[in-house]
């Protein structure tokens, strides 16, 4: 029977214009893959009712096995939705609280300087380092066998903090992978088998499984995929046993059954969902976390949309709820080329088009013709705050930009302060303070704002004040060499062979900004420390994405 909240949403989404769809969804996947080629599923699930389920392509490239329903798919990131819920069976029970220090649960941590709660880590605010990123710098290729222990060994070793717990938000494998040592610590037996008592058998799942160990029965798996030019290439891991961030293997039809559970709980309740469904919690300084419990809840084109992807080497997952229209979609793909999220926005496209809220057409630019002595002020060298720098000049009568690799782009004013690069559609605004003077930028991309200051110039170093700085450091809770050497009258960084392996470079180099400061070509800003006689004692990269003022000391 439906409940009053499922049966509104019924009648409110019974309009959909499903006419066609199977046909529609099939031309959408064909433009993507061609059918000996790696594909995927997708199934759309209206009102709990199935309007489409179809498998594409090919499970196993090499030997041209079909893609099936009932095949193995990795659900890289999706997989954390299941550990969320576990976690939520689990206060529903009694067993714990989302509030308590996760110490309480897993008292073998390292003692934070901060108390970092089960809510943190299901909402990505406990500031715990992400272990992919722990992995890349801490020289771990991704081939080698890795287990769920070794990542908790990881995020014991690494005990620095991104931030104070609650203060930002990070996304964060690692406080995934705390969170399955939860429900085990909490649930009394082992992630897998809590998922598989608590959640895969009652819902009918039967082909679902962690995979955690070697030596399971894989015999449906798929393989995972990149396109290369004369083919495809096999990429995706066969030793990677960790769990709770990722690692859920599942099947079409076992998806449609989690799929369905959403829009009418016959696991959890409606409650439950609610949570799921809405944003609730907020950081120290007022902003909204809109990540609950494994989802992303955003508005897209005026809809609520309650999703998560999911990406590993060979595998793109997408799984997208539109709670309001009754509706989920769930995309898997063993072919990383193809862009999930794409493919269920795509999709539900052809669904919520009447409904979604129109894109307003941009109102018309009015170029202006260029002030030159107005434009003056702006001329100059300004870095943004992952170091990259570019240059204004004026020429003529008109203003133009140098970027990084000698790329040269027209701006065209639009206002007194502000220019658009018509080529990759970017407005720049110079800042004029009350003396007039201009030491601030701001560069728009995407509907993003990224700030600029002034590259204020100073005396370059000498070759002796370089070598200052040049010496062997290493990080030192990855225990992993970064030497600084001197070279050409250059600083630069040696990476570990990891990071030339996945992030394609083997060294970065450093530009003086003014005292310890430098800026880098890949990651970001960085400044040397120096102990109490002033000597250099090491440095600190600022920002890499999920990892932040990550520490390097001099031996």
């Amino acid at each position: 029977m439906l409940t009053n909240a499922i049966l509104l949403a019924s009648l409110c989404s019974q309009t959909l214009p499903t006419e066609n769809l199977s046909e529609k969804i099939d031309s959408l996947m064909a433009l993507q893959q061609k059918p000996d080629e790696p594909g995927g599923v997708i199934t759309v699930i209206h009102n709990n009712k199935v309007l489409h389920q179809k498998a594409y392509g090919v499970m196993d490239w090499e030997e041209g096995t079909k893609m099936t329903e009932n095949s193995l798919i990795d659900l890289a990131s999706v997989a954390k939705q299941f550990t969320a819920f576990a976690i939520l069976l689990l206060e529903e029970q009694g067993k714990l609280d989302l509030d308590a220090d996760i110490r309480q649960y897993l008292p073998e941590l390292p003692e934070y300087e901060y108390t970092i709660t089960v809510r943190n880590l299901l909402q990505h605010t406990s500031g715990i380092a992400s272990t992919d990123l722990l992995r890349v710098f801490g020289d771990i290729h991704f081939d080698v066998e890795w287990t769920h222990q070794d990542d908790i060994n990881l995020i014991k070793k690494y005990a620095q903090l991104n931030f104070e717990p609650n203060t930002s938000f990070e996304y964060s494998n690692g406080g995934y992978a705390l969170l399955a040592s939860i429900v085990e610590s909490t649930g009394g037996m082992h992630f897998a088998e809590f998922l598989r008592e608590n959640i895969f058998e009652p819902l009918g799942m039967n082909s679902s499984m962690v995979n955690y160990t070697a030596g399971q029965d894989l015999q449906h798996m798929s393989k995972g995929y990149r396109s290369i030019p004369d083919g495809f290439e096999h990429i995706s891991s066969v030793n990677d046993f960790s769990y709770g961030p990722g690692n859920v293997l599942s099947t079409l039809n076992d998806m449609i059954l989690w799929g369905q559970n959403f829009l009418n709980p016959k696991l959890g309740n409606e409650q439950m969902m609610e949570r799921i469904f809405n944003p609730y919690n907020t950081l120290e300084n007022g902003d909204s976390i809109m990540y609950t419990y494994g989802f992303y809840v955003r508005t897209h084109r005026g809809l609520r949309a309650v999703s998560h992807q999911g990406g590993v080497p060979g595998f793109t997952s997408n799984l997208a709820i539109y709670p309001d229209e009754n509706l989920v979609i769930i995309v898997m793909l063993n072919n990383e080329s193809i862009r999930s999220i794409a493919m269920t926005n795509a999709v539900a496209g052809l669904l919520l088009s009447d409904k979604f809220t129109p894109v307003e057409p941009e109102k018309p630019k009015v170029e202006i013709p260029l002030a030159t002595e107005k434009a003056e002020p702006f001329q100059g060298t300004y870095r943004m705050e992952d170091g990259m720098e570019m240059t204004f000049a004026i020429e003529g009568d008109e203003f133009w930009i140098l970027l990084p690799g000698d790329t040269r782009l027209r701006l065209y004013p639009y206002s007194e302060t502000s220019f658009l690069m018509k080529e990759i559609e970017v407005f720049v605004s110079f800042i004029p303070e009350n003396d007039g003077e201009v030491n601030q930028m701001i560069w728009r991309q995407h509907g993003r704002d990224n700030h600029a200051s002034r590259l204020i110039e100073t005396e370059p170093l000498t070759q002796e004040q370089l070598a200052l700085f040049a010496g062997d450091y290493y990080q030192p809770y990855l225990t992993t060499d970064y030497p600084v050497l001197l070279e050409d009258d250059r600083l630069k960084i040696m990476m570990p062979s990891s990071i030339k392996r996945y992030l394609g470079f083997e060294s970065v180099q450093l530009s003086h900004i003014r005292d310890d400061l430098f800026a880098t070509d890949f990651l970001g800003m960085m400044e040397f420390t120096r102990d109490d006689n002033g000597q250099v004692n090491g440095y600190t990269i600022f920002s890499v994405g999920r990892l932040k003022d990550i520490i390097f000391l001099r031996k």
